[in-house]
């Protein structure tokens, strides 16, 4: 197989695969909206965060995404705070149903993951870990280089 070949013979399976288990994964949460299961893991790698820069990761206007926080708000999904130093500025930060739902998420990504990962041989996985730590280094590189070409 030629190398663009296998490129996109790799890309086609890990959509597909992503696909499968985002539709298992979401099928345990159909009461929690998808946006907000997505805002909830967002907000859970930075702890907490401006309004404004929730917007930019999730590549929406900050007044849709305000629009989006108020609801989830009510919900007791998030809340929000004003920052003291920077008054016109607001943290986003997860709230009690927030947390709830989102350690019931993570639950439930391990054991889908095991699931599948524990039918691989010792040899698969760790060379799979490898694989996927060298991929993430590499993705994390790319972004860093090209939000300082931004910048």
């Amino acid at each position: 197989m030629e190398k663009e070949e296998l490129l996109r013979a790799i890309d086609e399976s890990l959509f597909d695969l992503f696909l499968k288990i985002d539709e298992e994964f979401g099928g345990y949460y159909i009461d929690v909206p998808e946006r907000y299961r997505f805002v909830l893991i967002v907000i859970s790698k930075y702890e907490s965060l401006y309004v404004k820069d929730l917007a930019r990761l999730l590549h929406a206007s900050p007044s849709s995404v305000s629009q989006l926080l108020s609801k989830m708000e009510k919900e007791n999904y998030i809340v929000r705070e004003l920052d003291v130093e920077k008054r016109r500025q607001t943290f986003v930060r997860l709230g009690e149903k927030g947390r709830d739902v989102l350690e019931s998420m993570e639950k439930t990504r391990n054991e889908i993951s095991s699931k599948y990962l524990l039918k691989l041989s010792r040899e698969d996985l760790t060379a799979f870990h490898e694989i996927a730590l060298k991929l993430k280094t590499i993705v994390d590189a790319e972004r860093k280089s090209s939000t300082e070409s931004h910048s």
